[in-house]
């Protein structure tokens, strides 16, 4: 079995070419997936069994200013990826974001799999499009939602951020409107093998267990490390973001827990993990 991993750079791609030595990692740099023409030059001698693409446009307010350049690299190239793979009977593995939702009302459950998609964002739509012809274009494929990644590798992630702006004892202002489930790199890597080992197709939410605000999370990183930061509760509307965010994007991962037989860890444990490692 010959796999390759795409946007080995950043940060799940990174984890999974640790977990995956022998795999092939191929950084956009290498290999550009909204580039037809490159598709068979690059993968061709690889003879890919699997693909993993971790490869993604994921500048969310940026995008609202650049729709093309996201929906080049979210759409059309998980499109062109889903073609190849479906032409050399490949199996694709291809991340997705709980911004595909755009629900403001905090509703009474988690958000499952068979929950219609509303998204509110020019990047939301253009990985919802994404899933769409990932799932129309290739019939061995896996897809699967996840939500505020946090991890080693790439150009840093919520909890780097915030950890920064203490040590530069800088007023740190976190919304805590919005609810979701921020997600280790480590876990969700871990997750993309257990399901590729029990070779599932289709949709799959995953995140770390449990719910916070960004606020409450924020709190929960500096409690965790000791850390004293000046740090206030505002509003979506006071925080003015350019693109708009899910209010409510909890998702449920009942449909993985029974398919692998797994559980998994709480958002506070995940996080306490990565902090002793930052920390270290």
């Amino acid at each position: 079995m010959s796999t390759v991993i795409l946007g080995c750079r950043g940060q799940l791609g990174s984890e999974l070419a640790q977990l995956l030595p022998e795999a092939n990692a191929l950084s956009r740099q290498e290999f550009d997936i909204t580039s037809r023409e490159l598709f068979s030059a690059v993968l061709d001698p690889l003879k890919p069994t699997c693909i993993i693409n971790c490869a993604a446009y994921n500048q969310v307010d940026l995008a609202e200013d650049e729709p093309e350049a996201a929906w080049q690299t979210n759409a059309l190239g998980p499109r062109y990826l889903a073609q190849y793979c479906a032409e050399h009977k490949s199996r694709l593995i291809h991340i997705s974001t709980d911004f595909v939702y755009g629900i403001k009302k905090k509703p009474a459950r988690p958000l499952t799999e068979q929950d219609l998609p509303d998204p509110r964002s020019v990047y939301g739509v253009s990985k919802l499009a994404g899933e769409y012809f990932v799932q129309t274009e290739c019939q061995q494929s896996l897809i699967i939602r996840t939500c505020g990644l946090y991890g080693r590798g790439g150009n840093g992630n919520f909890v780097k951020t915030m950890l920064r702006l203490a040590r530069e004892e800088k007023p740190i202002r976190v919304v805590d409107d919005q609810f979701c489930a921020p997600t280790s790199v480590k876990d969700l890597a871990s997750a993309v093998l257990k399901l590729q080992t029990i070779h599932a197709t289709g949709l799959f939410h995953f995140v770390n267990r449990e719910q916070v605000s960004w606020y409450e999370f924020a709190k929960m990183i500096f409690t965790i490390t000791g850390m004293d930061a000046d740090l206030t509760p505002i509003s979506s509307t006071e925080y003015g973001a350019i693109a708009k965010r899910p209010q409510y994007s909890v998702l449920d991962c009942s449909k993985y827990c029974e398919e692998t037989n797994s559980r998994i860890r709480t958002i506070k444990d995940a996080l306490k993990e990565y902090l002793r490692s930052e920390m270290a």
